[in-house]
């Protein structure tokens, strides 16, 4: 039967409508390449990785190796940070650029690329957080790395670079507080670099807060503004399991002064790995999970931080069980197309698998993709980070373990995609500022903040106290002109500390 003219402008009309109508900005894109093994067969954890200004991916990772001991009669182990690069699709050779500890200490690390072409990156050697740098096309041999510099004691750590080529550090460290609320537990602390790493400013504690204070993220937006959130309750190295919800805090100048803090979470049930993504116009959207159930949630401030909208459920996942979650994180990257995507350990939510994926997402600012699978075997995924490079092309680290109880096997591992976003020509190495700018460590009119008792659904302003007395044990312990007793005391309670620490590590 033939159309009449009118039932085909009809058709034509609704042909047209249907053309016209938003759609979503990954309906096209490709698949991922294949997940790679980065290191054959050899031990690796926690990794990190950056772009260079030419598109380069380089990773860092911990890892270990023994050697014979001193007295030659045997073997011990030792802890070393390996590196390697993705340079035009293909891998250069491993490199252990440097040994942090003998024996059981987790190397945990961050890695960023500086305006003038350099990487920075943040190692933990034994307990202490240090800094070290190379030049990009020589940090694949480790006598072009800097003698590390130490900043202090840490677990945790994260680093960001700014476009005047400003280093922004995050790391916690173990405080005590005294009065009516004593608290034995880490706190963030914040330093910053005006010279690329040479010198660095004095900690600056940014939490203040009751309880433990841990998995810190770090950016810096186009504004120079830097954006920071953590979580709170918990403190895995002290063996503390009681998560409560995020925080998030922005700084306007440089890290001189931050804005209150704002907690992040639901009502009903405490939060864990709060993660941090930005929008190109500064805008931050924060993932959470429920820290005893399944759900996956996502936060988004309109306004570059200053007001939140309600948290919303992540359609189409679920998170991996709580008993995995003590020492996982997310991570978000932003392309050239300003869309978000999300790197998650967890499950498609119809999945019937007993053994969690790394997961792909992503937020165009209106809603979110149905989960992509990067990554799935019998091994056990844990920490995905995530960056775009030249703006179209997706890569993510990662490392798998084999056994819930000790961890047994654990391997370091890669996957990339190109995405239909446009590509970013690379910026040409620019030279670092030749006068650090002088900061005053903590200005006199500005107050910190303790968060307010209780969380509700959405963002609640923290009620202006005066911040508790809190240093580091050590100087504490000085200060306070405790007598030798008190000395005593406090190093035995640091030695049980110490042991149980490094009896966590090594299991």
């Amino acid at each position: 039967m033939l159309l009449n003219h009118k039932h085909t402008i009809f058709l034509a009309l609704f042909l047209l409508t249907l053309l016209a109508l938003p759609q979503p900005l990954w309906a096209d894109e490709e698949q991922w390449r294949g997940s790679v093994e980065v290191a054959p067969d050899k031990f690796g954890w926690f990794p990190d990785l950056a772009v260079d200004l030419e598109g380069t991916i380089h990773v860092i990772w911990g890892s270990g190796a023994e050697e014979v001991s001193e007295t030659g009669l045997d073997k011990e182990s030792i802890d070393v940070l390996s590196y390697r690069a993705l340079r035009q699709g293909r891998w250069t050779a491993i490199e252990d650029i440097a040994r942090t500890a003998k024996g059981g200490y987790t190397v945990r690390n961050s890695l960023v690329v500086n305006i003038d072409g350099r990487i920075q990156a943040l190692v933990r050697y034994e307990t202490d957080v240090k800094a070290v740098s190379a030049p990009a096309d020589g940090a694949g041999s480790a006598q072009y790395w800097t003698a590390p510099q130490r900043l202090g004691s840490s677990y945790y750590n994260a680093l960001a670079a700014d476009s005047r080529g400003h280093l922004h550090m995050l790391y916690q460290e173990l405080v005590i507080t005294r009065g009516e609320q004593a608290n034995l537990a880490s706190e963030v602390f914040y330093r910053r670099s005006t010279d690329g790493g040479q010198t660095w400013t004095i900690q600056q504690n940014i939490a203040y807060l009751p309880g433990g204070d841990e998995r810190m993220q770090i950016k810096v937006d186009h504004q120079d503004r830097i954006h920071v959130v953590w979580d709170h309750g918990s403190d895995w190295y002290l063996g503390i399991d009681n998560p409560a919800y995020g925080v998030y805090r922005r700084s306007d100048d440089g890290g001189q002064t931050w804005q209150p803090a704002i907690a992040l979470g639901i009502a009903d049930e405490p939060t864990v790995q709060t993660a941090l993504g930005l929008t190109l116009e500064g805008n931050p959207l924060a993932v959470y999970r429920s820290a005893n159930g399944e759900h996956v949630y996502a936060q988004y401030s309109p306004d570059g931080g200053v007001t939140w909208q309600f948290p919303a459920i992540i359609p189409g996942v679920r998170a991996r069980a709580p008993i995995e979650r003590g020492l996982d994180s997310y991570s978000l990257a932003v392309d050239s197309a300003n869309r978000l995507h999300l790197l998650m350990v967890g499950f498609p939510t119809e999945s019937p698998a007993g053994i969690p994926m790394v997961l792909h997402l992503i937020w165009d600012g209106q809603g979110w993709s149905a989960p992509e699978v990067v990554y799935q075997s019998e091994k056990r995924p844990m920490w995905p980070r995530a960056v775009v490079a030249q703006g179209n092309e997706l890569h993510a680290v990662w490392f798998t373990y084999t056994a819930v109880s000790d961890w047994g096997e654990r391997r370091i591992w890669h996957n990339s995609r190109p995405l239909s976003s446009p590509q970013v020509a690379a910026s040409p190495p620019r030279p670092l500022p030749t006068a650090a700018t002088t900061y005053r460590e903590r200005p006199a009119n500005v107050e910190e903040h303790e968060v307010a008792v209780g969380i509700a659904p959405t963002a609640q302003p923290w009620r202006d106290i005066q911040p508790p007395t809190a240093i580091n044990v050590w100087r504490d312990v000085v200060a306070v002109g405790l007598g030798v007793l008190g000395v005593l005391s406090m190093l035995v309670v640091f030695t049980i500390l110490t042991l149980r620490r490094r009896a966590r590590e090594e299991g």
